[in-house]
């Protein structure tokens, strides 16, 4: 694997990324620029977390916070803080993507005997997501985007209905660098992706989209005004325990499970994973799993030699066959698949939302100042 790395040009010599990935440089001293920008993560503060939590328990509403579950670890972390941890009266819900594994169904069930918490499942048309994956697939590389829009549209209307002052999601730190930066959740620029098949019709877009006019200023407004609960990513709060002992604390008190095969697993969940990862490699250079892999050695938690020996025995492990029960389900043949595979980054860029433009070009501002 190390062979491999070189092969793809120049490697880092302290994490696993190599210059064939997008945005990454290898300096002199053999050092790439996340590395070298790499900061230690330094928690919010738990204090600033309670208070939060105090003000969301005096709200009116039958429920302190949302919680997104997956079935997934940092979900299923989340949910055992909340309820076990800080007491909170919690809804849960879970957005059937249509990919979702019967593993992260299983973890779903268990977690919610385990915290008594009432549960809402949210799932679309199976046969209008299918029409919705198949068209950003082949037009702009990927379908990641589709189920996170229907994920965040799903809660948002949840709190709305239900006037939760809060949502718990489960975002990690060791995520970070580790997403497209294509703006695949862009409104407009999804909308536009869409709008190429003539076979998805307008009532469908609105349907999927939940508030067909929302943008990051509006959301941010509705939030600020209660309409919308609020995002707190609270894995960002308390000092959090290793990944490991993440695992042995959600197996023990959540009846959590993983598949045995994967070390530090993350997205069995979704059956669709291997095969979004495949297609990043293609077009971007890296999945999702190699910098999260490099985030932890960063903070300390693996080797770079451990690191090595999981990513490649984990890709060993990968079974292909999935690959094929994605693309028969949404009708791709190899031809398309080698198309799909030469998209260019930043395809439909052309339509990002406006709104969303300026509130970025301000919230970075605001960051820096």
């Amino acid at each position: 694997m190390e062979i491999e790395f070189q092969n793809r040009k120049k490697s880092c010599k302290q994490c696993l990324m190599h210059s064939g990935i997008e945005g990454i440089i290898i300096d002199e001293n053999g050092l790439c620029n996340q590395c070298k920008s790499h900061k230690a993560f330094n928690p919010h503060g738990e204090k600033h977390l309670i208070a939060i939590l105090e003000k969301a328990k005096n709200n009116p509403s039958a429920y302190n916070a949302l919680v997104p579950l997956s079935g997934g670890k940092d979900s299923t972390y989340v949910l055992y803080l909340a309820v076990k941890k800080y007491g909170l009266k919690v809804l849960v819900y879970s957005y059937d993507n249509g990919f979702m594994s019967q593993m992260a169904k299983d973890n779903i069930q268990n977690a919610l005997k385990e915290c008594g918490s009432d549960h809402i499942w949210v799932k679309h048309d199976a046969e209008m997501l299918r029409k919705l994956y198949r068209t950003t697939l082949v037009n702009s590389g990927e379908i990641c985007g589709v189920c996170g829009v229907g994920i965040e549209r799903s809660m948002l209307k949840l709190t709305e209905a239900y006037k939760i002052p809060i949502i718990l999601l489960g975002h990690s730190p060791t995520e970070a660098n580790s997403f497209s930066k294509e703006n695949i959740y862009d409104p407009n620029r999804l909308k536009s992706i869409l709008k190429t098949n003539p076979k998805i019709e307008k009532d469908e877009i609105k349907r999927f989209f939940v508030y067909p006019e929302l943008n990051f200023i509006t959301s941010f407004l509705y939030t600020k005004t209660g309409k919308f609960g609020r995002k707190i990513n609270l894995l960002y709060y308390p000092e959090n325990p290793s990944d490991k002992e993440i695992s042995k604390i959600i197996k023990k008190e959540m009846g959590w499970k993983e598949p045995e095969q994967y070390e530090y697993t993350r997205h069995f969940d979704c059956k669709a994973e291997p095969f979004t990862n495949y297609i990043r490699e293609k077009r971007i250079g890296s999945s999702r799993r190699l910098p999260q892999l490099c985030n932890m050695i960063r903070n300390n938690e693996i080797s770079r030699e451990e690191a090595l020996k999981i990513y490649e025995t984990d890709s060993k492990k990968v079974d292909l066959t999935d690959y094929d029960s994605i693309l028969n389900d949404l009708k791709i043949d190899k031809e398309e698949l080698k198309k799909i595979e030469k998209i260019p980054l930043y395809v439909f860029n052309e339509n990002l939302s406006k709104a969303n433009k300026i509130f970025a070009r301000v919230r970075k501002l605001l960051k820096a100042n």
